[in-house]
């Protein structure tokens, strides 16, 4: 079975509201679908993030790939070489790499008829999720206005049922930051899991006493403390705070990954399926975790990375937004996504990632 095209096309999906977070601004959310189909008509199919950047990366790699047989491993290396001569090993490229393997993955599914974690080794048949969420009001920066924008973001995921949830810091003063915090712990009262994510927001020397000051809240982890090339100053961190650190969803290479295990900067490591090399290249990233004893919490994309959670025993929960939250609205153009129930999240039934595209919502969205 040989790949007889590879398609790119850009979307772009306007947030409800727009948002933001410690970075940056949120009007859209903005993906690359790429479609892969075989000579025996098998089509798969997969999205990453970047748009225009991203699409011209995939034209590129499909000049190489066209007419070759669908052998993932063998296809991933190929494209982790011509990266290295012609780009780099990350960014970009690795996006545009990550969506075609998966893609490719997804042929081999359907080909054998089984869903992809099936295929890789079933260990479990359904995960728990997080909320993710708790960003900033665009349009103030008052403490009110900002509790009050967390008490209906979270609001929503108390009346789903979830027991998890995520929260940004690093967006407003420290002292609305803890504020933000001590709020959102008792709006979902002390048994249910609360996290929180700086977005590489501060400097070591900020986030460590601010942090001793949030730990009576009983934080699950403190996710990309400090700027996210800054490896040494987020093993002092972590070295210095009494919760686990989660890094990795901003990272997209071995090399790196093996800077953040070897510095002991986290405890938690957050590789993104769409920004690692695709189901081939997480695999990798599983098996480095399982040798360290570290925990997997995969970064977004939860509709893709089920399979994996599935597959693999360090993964014991995912980062869960949908349609309905205010930020990730890729399942905007799935007609069948992966959907929480009381904080729980089942793979679908089909083959392959058994995800399927709406075509329809697709031409909608083209940008």
């Amino acid at each position: 079975m040989k790949i007889k095209s590879i398609e790119a096309r850009n979307i772009s999906i306007p947030l409800n509201r727009p948002i933001h977070n410690p970075a940056f601004k949120f009007t859209h959310c903005k993906y690359t679908i790429v479609t892969v189909t075989t000579d025996e008509d098998i089509t798969g199919w997969s999205f990453s993030f970047g748009m225009h950047h991203t699409k011209a990366v995939v034209d590129e790699l499909a000049e190489i790939l066209v007419g070759e047989e669908i052998d993932t491993r063998r296809l991933y290396e190929k494209m982790m070489r011509t990266q290295a001569v012609r780009w780099d090993r990350g960014g970009i490229s690795m996006r545009a790499l990550s969506a075609i393997d998966i893609a490719l993955w997804d042929i081999v599914g359907k080909s054998c008829g089984l869903p992809l974690y099936r295929l890789m080794g079933c260990y479990r048949e359904e995960i728990p999720v997080y909320y993710s969420g708790g960003h900033y009001p665009v349009d103030s920066t008052k403490t009110s206005d900002m509790l009050d924008y967390l008490e209906q973001d979270i609001g929503k995921g108390l009346d789903r049922g979830f027991s998890s949830f995520k929260i940004k810091i690093g967006g407003a003063a420290v002292n609305q930051d803890l504020e933000r915090i001590a709020f959102c712990r008792k709006l979902i009262g002390p048994y249910r899991r609360l996290m929180v994510d700086a977005f590489c927001a501060y400097e070591a020397d900020v986030i460590i006493p601010m942090a001793k000051k949030f730990e009576q809240y009983d934080i699950g982890f403190l996710e990309e403390p400090v700027a996210l090339d800054d490896i040494p100053g987020c093993a002092y961190v972590a070295a210095n705070v009494s919760m686990p650190v989660a890094l990795g969803e901003s990272h997209y290479t071995m090399a790196q990954f093996r800077d953040i295990i070897n510095s002991k900067a986290a405890r938690i490591l957050q590789p993104d399926v769409a920004y690692v090399g695709g189901i081939t290249g997480f695999m990798q990233y599983a098996g480095i975790a399982a040798y360290h004893g570290l925990r997997l919490a995969p970064h977004w994309c939860h509709d893709l990375s089920v399979q994996l959670a599935l597959s693999i025993p360090q993964i014991r929960e995912l980062e869960y937004m949908d349609q309905n939250s205010a930020l990730f609205l890729i399942q905007k153009v799935i007609e069948n996504p992966v959907t929480a129930k009381n904080g729980i999240v089942r793979a679908p039934e089909g083959a392959g990632h058994g995800l399927v595209l709406d075509e329809k919502a697709v031409e909608r969205y083209l940008a």
